[in-house]
């Protein structure tokens, strides 16, 4: 998964673009007794211009904000409900960190919320559009640079929660889709130097059902997420289940099982790591105390450092990795390296196979023992396809037993007691 920037714009581009296919309706319209125009040209919310009736909303307010506007609130604020449609957008900026903008009943969100050192409360706030829309953003303010989301009842099933750099903000209530450990729904995004605070801590992170959503947790290295005591909410978790992309900087977990999308540039598991079918996992730096096993259907990526007691690549299974693997390799999958090395021994299947890209920038280098079977697969980039005669060096090891039994015509293997060269035809 890319990581976000210029999520303001894309956020907003992302929601004025959705209005010129989809018209912009509320789902749940309520009436409105208050109705954003922005006639007055100032922007403000205190000017009973920019309202129709021409008068600024009161507690009573059913207060409606329709497409293509922006309005800019300073709190304290008391409406009793607030509806903001596709590609409409309320600021709300603070500057005391006790100032509230207060919605008494519902907050329906399909279009956007800015909030620049505000605290925010609802006593419901909906973000589940189908269509994927509604966000409440933190931005950095001069003063405080702390925001806060207060709701029993914050339901962000699809929409975007985004934190900017340098900015805090809190979630005093768990949302609807954090209950019992178990992160379901929305997306949540951290950026550089940001921190996201949350009630609970996070085992499990589930998508809905039958690809009906995903839900996406995305920390930038820099940002951080915190439950209310100031430790790693993620600590505790064991499950990335299918429907989901985890993308954090790094994690150190007792257990995982994996099913989903998973991304991390340092990952320690000291206790088993399993890689269920149709799970996708990247790792800069991965450290498993035990065996790392990659099964049927998964795909294991390391860009760095893999450490662990083995690494078993079963049938159907694909080890992606470059850089250091701290330990032996046993292949009856597909293990694709960059330059890679080996500090231990790499024992190939009769079914499995090595596959590599013509080159001197893909090589599986054993430190020990290479046994040899199944295939090696040569792929080339049809741009600057090899000439014939060249060649480059697609193993070596301290020793070699057995061959490879196939390998992709148009090639040439040349196997001695020590490496295996490649060479075009």
């Amino acid at each position: 998964m890319k990581k976000t920037h210029n999520v303001k714009m894309l956020l907003r581009a992302g929601a004025l673009l959705a209005v010129a296919v989809t018209g912009g309706n509320l789902s749940k319209a309520q009436a409105c007794s208050a109705t954003w125009t922005g006639n007055a040209g100032d922007g403000a919310w205190t000017t009973a211009g920019n309202w129709s009736p021409r008068r600024v909303p009161d507690p009573t307010s059913d207060v409606c904000i329709p497409l293509l506007t922006t309005a800019n609130a300073t709190p304290p604020i008391s409406i009793h409900s607030l509806q903001i449609s596709q590609g409409g957008l309320l600021i709300i900026e603070s500057g005391k960190a006790s100032a509230s903008f207060s919605v008494a009943t519902s907050l329906i969100n399909q279009g956007g919320i800015e909030l620049y050192g505000a605290a925010l409360s609802a006593g419901s706030i909906e973000m589940t559009d189908p269509s994927n829309f509604g966000n409440i953003s933190a931005y950095s303010s001069s003063n405080p640079n702390t925001s806060t989301i207060t709701s029993p009842a914050f339901s962000n099933t699809t929409g975007t929660v985004y934190v900017g750099a340098g900015v805090t903000l809190r979630l005093t209530d768990n949302p609807v889709q954090l209950q019992n450990g178990t992160l379901s729904g929305g997306n949540w995004q951290v950026d550089d130097t940001g921190l996201l605070i949350i009630p609970s801590d996070i085992s499990q992170i589930a998508g809905g059902p039958e690809g009906a959503y995903y839900t996406v947790l995305s920390i930038i290295s820099g940002g951080s997420l915190q439950d209310t005591s100031g430790n790693n909410p993620l600590a505790t978790l064991t499950s990335v289940g299918s429907f989901t992309v985890l993308d954090v900087p790094s994690l150190t977990l007792a257990d995982l099982t994996c099913q989903g999308s998973f991304n991390v540039a340092s990952l320690k598991v000291t206790g088993t790591f399993t890689l269920e079918s149709g799970c996708s996992a990247g790792a800069g730096s991965l450290t498993v105390s035990g065996t790392l096993t990659v099964p049927s259907g998964a795909t294991a990526s390391v860009g760095s450092l893999l450490s662990a007691t083995s690494v078993l690549v079963e049938s159907g299974g694909r080890l992606s990795a470059g850089g250091t693997v701290q330990c032996s390799i046993t292949n009856n999958g597909t293990v694709s390296p960059g330059l890679l090395t080996v500090i231990g021994n790499y024992s190939q299947a009769a079914d499995a196979a090595l596959t590599e890209s013509f080159g001197n920038y893909s090589t599986l280098n054993v430190k020990h023992s290479a046994t040899l079977s199944g295939a090696l697969n040569i792929t080339v980039n049809p741009k600057h396809p090899p000439a014939s005669g060249a060649r480059y060096t697609a193993l070596t090891a301290g020793s070699l037993n057995g061959s490879f039994t196939s390998h992709t015509a148009g090639f040439t293997l040349t196997t001695s007691a020590t490496s295996v060269l490649v060479t075009k035809q």
